[in-house]
């Protein structure tokens, strides 16, 4: 299942140009200290003739996708402790973890930005590592978070990985109670540039952030027994209408 299909929260897919990519990842066969034990399909040469060319997209149809082995970013294994970011070689080396449990703070809006923090810092190491665990204690099972975390945990488990698409947040907004919905909204702003998700079965998407008019929404939350959690988003106030 692609990240189209399954990525459908308004704070990370929407407005985004969708595309194809391939042969990004041809130069990952050439590693030669891959310790993944497994060789990448690599694409044509751009040198190729026309006629080659030509033969090529005559049999496209009929010719699997290349196997992408993961291996290293950087092209070799960081020295423990050296955080190295993702790339086309494979994930991000040494990222810090995050918080193992959330933690129990006030019914205030220090204690909202407080979690936040401690969810954004979960977010980003899920999407550089594939280790959900952490940031699913955040959110509801029914917000519109929760699939893209299952999506991401089920890319890594295949074998690929996601390069860029790291998030950062700045609050536009007061916090609000409705009472009648017994729920907390509040209003960010989400700072991204791109993301790219490479799969096993050599299929790349990657999504631009080109339109960003809906970069800014709400969040909405509950707070119970010590403990905010994200319940969903959306640009509407009304929650069950986001």
């Amino acid at each position: 299942m692609g990240p189209e299909s399954v990525l459908t929260r308004r704070t990370l897919l929407s407005g985004g140009a969708l595309f194809g990519l391939t042969g990004l990842l041809a130069a990952c066969g050439q590693q030669a200290n891959n310790e993944a034990a497994a060789t990448a399909s690599t694409a044509p040469s751009e040198s190729a003739s026309a006629s080659t060319a030509a033969s090529d997209a005559a049999s496209a149809s009929a010719t699997p996708s290349p196997v992408i082995t993961r291996g290293y970013s950087g092209g070799s294994k960081a020295p423990d402790g050296e955080y190295r970011k993702a790339d086309a070689y494979g994930p991000a080396q040494n990222v810090p973890k995050p918080r193992n449990e959330p933690a129990q703070y006030p019914e205030t809006e220090e204690g909202l930005s407080r979690m936040m923090e401690d969810w954004l810092a979960a977010h980003n190491y899920a999407i550089q590592t594939g280790n959900c665990a952490p940031v699913i204690q955040y959110v509801e099972k029914t917000s519109k978070e929760y699939p893209f975390y299952e999506y991401i945990e089920d890319l890594y488990k295949r074998g690929g990985w996601v390069v860029d698409g790291l998030d950062s947040y700045q609050v536009e907004g007061d916090l609000i109670y409705d009472e009648k919905q017994k729920i907390y909204r509040m209003k960010f702003r989400r700072f991204w540039s791109t993301v790219m998700y490479i799969d096993s079965d050599g299929e790349i998407t990657k999504r631009a952030n080109t339109d960003k008019n809906d970069d800014l929404f709400n969040y909405f939350f509950k707070y119970t027994e010590g403990y905010w959690k994200i319940i969903g988003s959306g640009a509407e106030n009304n929650f069950k209408d986001a």
